[in-house]
Order: structure tokens, then C-alpha cells, then sequence
């Protein structure tokens, strides 16, 4: 569960350079310099260099409260970033390495970076001192958006290493105290708003979201759309953007709803699933029901179009796969954990191997030198006893050695290849992790509640089907009770 946390340092980059190595703290096998020197001395010096020449000022700098800095608007000489994890939930090693992969992936290739381990409190925790120039001059800015990539990113790295994450709650858009007394006595210009998408949404002539905006733009509205949708209501108001109008009204949700509108899964559709994807298909049922037939004010709190998405999602998820049982979803994430493990491993086999037939390569020559001495003396037999493995493989000459090249080159392509099946292993990894922690939630909490309505309707409906029935097989035997009229002939008509 990797907590992150940042810190500008305005003033002495170099302490907190030695702190970051400090040797009571990490060890240096736990110390990593991406682009600078695992040193503090020297990786001061890269840092040093760097920053004097993009941004123009001194990289020392006394140190000064950081209120006074903020005010004076001064340049930051180091950010510092703190990756803290659970108790007992990682190794040193495992937690330097998701560290520096952390780093890769958020600075960048080319950025300077110490990265140390620290396992001197009760938690294992990274410290990350990021020069804000990269080596290209690419300036890095923290600010609020940066900060959510870098949790956003840390928690993917830890979910592909069997970690935990921390549930991050989606930020929603309520309305405030005196909107709500607005809306209650009718005077609300938002829900005027929003009345007006409604209707224009059931339009036969609006089938998709340029439809919906020209029609509203006929209505007298203002519209401009980039990334989101802004509305003018009238010239001496703000736009409003389409989303802070509340559910359903975000640019996605809008265009989720001319698609689906006026639909709803036929019963008969989702009784055609079996397992836990009919229980997928009975709930998105049950919440389109509570969308389209019911008033805001009655729905279910958790009755919102991006439920429907999520739902929709995880149920095409275990359809596509052939997921019928809670048991079937398990052995899914654990077959991709173990697909994970053993592509690891082979990797780690393999790049063992590359080492060993690079050392080989690499000694080669030195070993056919020796064994031209002639007369050999008792130094070189003493020589030759190191590259005994050398005659054991068969070496002779350095055609062999080019042989071994030639196998090298097919290892470091196999490695290459393994390294895309893993990067796709961790994608899948994550994609049915997540899949399953959103089942898990799910049916441990509100969708029992939706499962619940479904019986019951289902029951209304059966019952509704045996009274037709029952009413058709009354009708029926009316008829048949019913005298005939006949004709002059005596035969029925």
C-alpha cells in the first residue's frame, strides 16, 4: 500500500542529498542514481551542473523558511518525494526496485534522479531527490495534476506487484445548500438546464452530442465545447461546465445517454446469462429502471449512469471470458499471477544466462592467447585453471567465439520478446485485479439491494404470466360453453 507523499527543498539541496544516503538509514546496494552518481557528493555535482545551466541561478543556496520562499516566488532546487509502504508488505530489495521503476515512469528517462531505500523506521520507504531539469533541459513542475500521475502510477506498479493500493474516492459534484432550496421552490436555473437536456435528449433528430448542443443552441444557449461541454445560460452569467450540473451530464455520460435512450434490458435478455453474469445483467437492469422510470428523488443513491458503465464493462469482461461463478473469476486473477510469475522467472533465467555467455565472449581471447605460450609455464597452467568452463564448452579457436555471438544476439532477442509478455502479463494482471476488487465490492455491499429488486420483479413477472395465462384459458373455455347459431340448413356456421 505505497503512500506518496512531496516536499519542495528551496534551500541546501545537499543535505538533503546526504539524508537521502544517509548510511544509518538504506545501504548503498538500496542507493540508485538515475543519470547522476549513486554518491551525494557527486550526484550534487551532475544535479549542480544541470540546474545552473538551465535555469541561470545558483543551485547552494542558504537555507530559508519556506513561507519566506513561496512569497518571494523562488526557484525550487530539488523536489523530494516520499514513497512509503505498509509494514511487512515488501522487502528492501522488491521496494528499491518499484521505486526506481516509479521513477522511470514518472520523470522520465532522461530525468536525474537519486532514489534511496530507507529501513530505519518501522515501514520500509523510498526518497526520491529529482533535479527539475532533466538532462535535455525539460523542465519538471509539481503542482497538484503531477501529483495525482504520481500516485495514479505508483499504484499501478504496486497492483502489479501483488501489492495493495489505497481506494483514491472519485471526486463528485453535489449541489450546495442554497441550490437545493432553489430547486425545492422551483426557481432553479440549473435545473432549468437540466430539464432542457432531458427533453432534448428523448429527440428523435438528436442522435449523438453535436445533435444535442445544436438543439439547445436553437434554445438560446451558448455553447462552446473543447474538453468539456460549457453552457452559457445568459449574458451576465459564467459558462457552467456540462458536468458540475451533476450525474449524467458529463460530456461522456451525455453521449452514453442519446445512445442508450429509451432502452432497457428486456428481463428475457438477461435471464439468456447464467452465473454471476446474469447477476451482472439483472443489476444494470435494475439501475436503468431506477434512471429512466423513476424521479431523481427516489432512485437509489447508487443508481447513476457511471454505474452502468462499470457494470456494462465488467459484464462484456466476464462474458468475452467465460466467467460463470465467483470460482471462475479467483482462478482467473491466480492463472494470471502465475503466467506473471513464471514469465519472470524464465526472464531472470535468461538474463542469467546472458551474463554468462557475455563473460564468455569476453574471455575468449584472453584464453586462446594463453594457450599459444609456448612453453607454457607454471603461472599460465595456473591461469588456464580459471577458464576451464571455456575448455569444458569446447572452445578452440575464435570461430567458436563467434558462434557464441551469434547465440548471444538470440538470447537478447528472446529477452526482448520476454519482456513484452510480461508488460502484457501486467496489464492483464491489473485489468482482471481490478475487475475483481469492483465484483467483490460490489456484491458485498449495494448490489445485494439491486439483486433483491430483481427477484422481486421477476416473481411480479412470473405471477403476471400465469394471470394471462389463466385469463386466456378462461376466455377459452367461454368460447367453447358459448351455443352455436346455425343456419336454415341445420349445420353450423
Amino acid at each position: 500500500m505505497p503512500i506518496i507523499k512531496y516536499i519542495p527543498i528551496y534551500a541546501a539541496p545537499k543535505r538533503l542529498l546526504s539524508y537521502v544516503t544517509n548510511e544509518k538509514k538504506t545501504e548503498k546496494t538500496l542507493v540508485t542514481g538515475l543519470n547522476c552518481s549513486a554518491n551525494a557528493s557527486e550526484a550534487y555535482e551532475d544535479m549542480k551542473f544541470g540546474f545552473e545551466m538551465f535555469s541561470g541561478e545558483r543551485f547552494f543556496k542558504r537555507s530559508i523558511k519556506s513561507e519566506t520562499a513561496k512569497s518571494e516566488k523562488q526557484k525550487i532546487r530539488l523536489h523530494h518525494y516520499i514513497q512509503s509502504f505498509k509494514p511487512g508488505e515488501v522487502t528492501p530489495e522488491e521496494a528499491h526496485q518499484i521505486g526506481v521503476e516509479w521513477a522511470e515512469r514518472v520523470f522520465g528517462k532522461k530525468a536525474v534522479v537519486l532514489c534511496a531505500t530507507h529501513t530505519d523506521r518501522g515501514h520500509i520507504h523510498n526518497h526520491f531527490a529529482v533535479c527539475p531539469y532533466d538532462i535535455d533541459g525539460k523542465h519538471w513542475h509539481a503542482n497538484k495534476e503531477s501529483l495525482r500521475r504520481c500516485k495514479a502510477i505508483s499504484d499501478e506498479i504496486a497492483l502489479a506487484h501483488g501489492l495493495s493500493v489505497i481506494k483514491h474516492p472519485k471526486k463528485s459534484y453535489t449541489h450546495k445548500y442554497g441550490e437545493y432550496k432553489a430547486r425545492k421552490e422551483g426557481i432553479s436555473w440549473k435545473q432549468k438546464l437540466c430539464d432542457d437536456i432531458d427533453n432534448a435528449i428523448m429527440k428523435d433528430s438528436v442522435r449523438n452530442v453535436d445533435d444535442l448542443l445544436k438543439e439547445l443552441q436553437k434554445q438560446g444557449y451558448g455553447i462552446r465545447r473543447g474538453k468539456y461541454i460549457s453552457i452559457k445560460v445568459r449574458q451576465n452569467r459564467k459558462p457552467i461546465r456540462s458536468y458540475r450540473l451533476g450525474d449524467g451530464y458529463a460530456l461522456e455520460h451525455l453521449q452514453f445517454r442519446i445512445e442508450h435512450k429509451n432502452m432497457e434490458m428486456p428481463m428475457s435478455e438477461a435471464l439468456k446469462y447464467s452465473g454471476i453474469q446474469r447477476e451482472y445483467a439483472l443489476c444494470i437492469r435494475q439501475i436503468q429502471i431506477q434512471l429512466y422510470r423513476r424521479p431523481e428523488a427516489e432512485r437509489l443513491h447508487f443508481a447513476k449512469y457511471r454505474e452502468i458503465e462499470r457494470s456494462s464493462r465488467l459484464l462484456f469482461y466476464l462474458r468475452d471470458n467465460k466467467i460463470h461463478s465467483a470460482d471462475d473469476f479467483r482462478k482467473a486473477v491466480s492463472d494470471v499471477e502465475a503466467r506473471l510469475k513464471n514469465l519472470k522467472a524464465e526472464k531472470d533465467s535468461l538474463t542469467k544466462k546472458i551474463a554468462d555467455e557475455e563473460k564468455l565472449i569476453g574471455d575468449i581471447p584472453k584464453y586462446l592467447e594463453i594457450l599459444k605460450r609456448r612453453p607454457l609455464l607454471p603461472k599460465d597452467i595456473s591461469e588456464l585453471a580459471k577458464y576451464n568452463y571455456l575448455k569444458d564448452a569446447g572452445i578452440t579457436s575464435l570461430d567458436d567465439a563467434e558462434k557464441h555471438r551469434l547465440m548471444l544476439a538470440d538470447m537478447k532477442s528472446r529477452l526482448e520478446d520476454a519482456d513484452g509478455k510480461i508488460r502484457e502479463a501486467v496489464s492483464e494482471k491489473k485489468v482482471v485485479s481490478d475487475f475483481y476488487a469492483l465484483y467483490e465490492n460490489q456484491m458485498k455491499s449495494d448490489y445485494q439491494v439491486l439483486l433483491e429488486q430483481a427477484k422481486a420483479e421477476k416473481e411480479n413477472i412470473r405471477r403476471e404470466e400465469e394471470r394471462q395465462k389463466s385469463e386466456r384459458e378462461r376466455s377459452e373455455v367461454q368460447q367453447e360453453s358459448k351455443p352455436q347459431s346455425r343456419g336454415k340448413s341445420g349445420f353450423s356456421i
